[in-house]
């Protein structure tokens, strides 16, 4: 699944601990020179995201396997 910047997800960790966290980049927007190539080494991130912690906004590079759509669920309105 692709996302998007500003999309609201969660964040496994590998602990297993789900985070709310919301994209900031993706690898393909990356060509402003936010990350240098040389640093990485060809690792396999995916995204950016923010992760929102118990009132602690941390950034993180993850995975797309590591990251879930957070789904909004909305009840339907009864016809009266």
């Amino acid at each position: 699944m692709n996302f998007v910047k500003g999309q609201d997800v969660f964040y496994t960790t590998l602990s297993g601990r789900s985070y709310r966290a919301t994209v900031i980049e993706r690898k393909i927007d990356f060509k402003k020179g936010l990350i240098k190539k040389s640093a990485i080494k060809e690792m396999t991130y995916h995204y950016l995201i923010e992760v929102h912690k118990v009132g602690i906004k941390e950034l993180i590079l993850c995975t797309e396997n590591q990251i879930k759509l957070l789904e909004k669920k909305q009840r339907a309105k009864k016809a009266a």
